[in-house]
């Protein structure tokens, strides 16, 4: 890391630092939204189907709470990126400006963007961890760090598109009907299908299904679908900030 990137990224989190709303969005929010709901939720039992073919029988409860933390996930790291984007939007002009290649504005946008991912991650399966435990772990949190990532990008493009209170309408109606109803084993039958298959949290929201009641992983497929849609979004959230950047030179 060249030391134009090192203090742009060093400048990215002192603007962040100073969004106090964004701030107690990240650490209350979860705490309210993922314990309460867990709390309301009736231990009745729910026969849910798992990536491979598989069955598990499992309660209301757990399969709330092995939900909630990813659609907490998914709207405060779609938040961030909305936020993170509309500020790329003026503040790195400023670095072209001052001789910043488009580049070297890019990548501290993008490290910035993961790190606040990162912080919605934890403190939401710190909050989850006190009332549920998934089979797996590692499959769990590497589940909803896909669906955290994919989120955030999305949060960015809605974020230069449609501005901040567009982008949060947009990205809390996305994580509530993909995560929140088509992928969420207490509708229907307990597998998703139909719709649930077009959108882009659908392959990283089973993985999070399978690590949540199987000790095995199965979703390999799913968790390779998860990879190809955070590529594409990825590669269109530089794009769209080297776009924004050139114009601005």
């Amino acid at each position: 890391m060249n030391a134009r990137i090192a203090a742009a990224t060093r400048m990215g989190f002192r603007e962040q630092a100073r969004r106090p709303l964004l701030l107690v969005l990240l650490v209350v929010l979860p705490f309210f939204f993922i314990t309460r709901a867990i709390a309301r939720t009736e231990p009745t039992p729910r026969l849910i189907g798992l990536p491979g073919g598989g069955e598990v029988l499992t309660t209301m409860k757990d399969v709330h709470g092995a939900s909630m933390v990813t659609i907490t996930v998914a709207f405060l790291a779609a938040l961030c990126g909305a936020f993170i984007m509309r500020s790329a939007q003026s503040a790195d002009r400023r670095l072209i400006v001052a001789g910043f290649r488009p580049m070297e504005a890019v990548v501290p946008r993008l490290a910035v963007l993961a790190s606040a991912t990162g912080v919605v991650l934890t403190v939401s399966l710190a909050v989850t961890a006190l009332s549920f435990t998934p089979a797996s772990w590692p499959a769990f949190i590497a589940g909803n760090l896909l669906v955290g990532l994919t989120y955030a990008c999305i949060g960015a493009l809605a974020g230069a598109a449609l501005g901040q209170l567009g982008a949060t309408y947009l990205v809390l109606f996305l994580a509530m009907l993909g995560i929140g109803i088509l992928q969420n084993p207490m509708f229907g039958d307990g597998t998703p299908g139909g719709l649930a298959y077009v959108f882009p949290d659908y392959g990283a929201g089973r993985v999070i299904i399978d690590g949540a009641f199987s000790p095995g992983f199965h979703a390999w497929g799913e968790l390779a679908l998860a990879l190809a849609w955070l590529t594409v979004l990825g590669l269109a959230v530089a794009g769209m900030l080297r776009r924004l950047l050139r114009t601005a030179a």
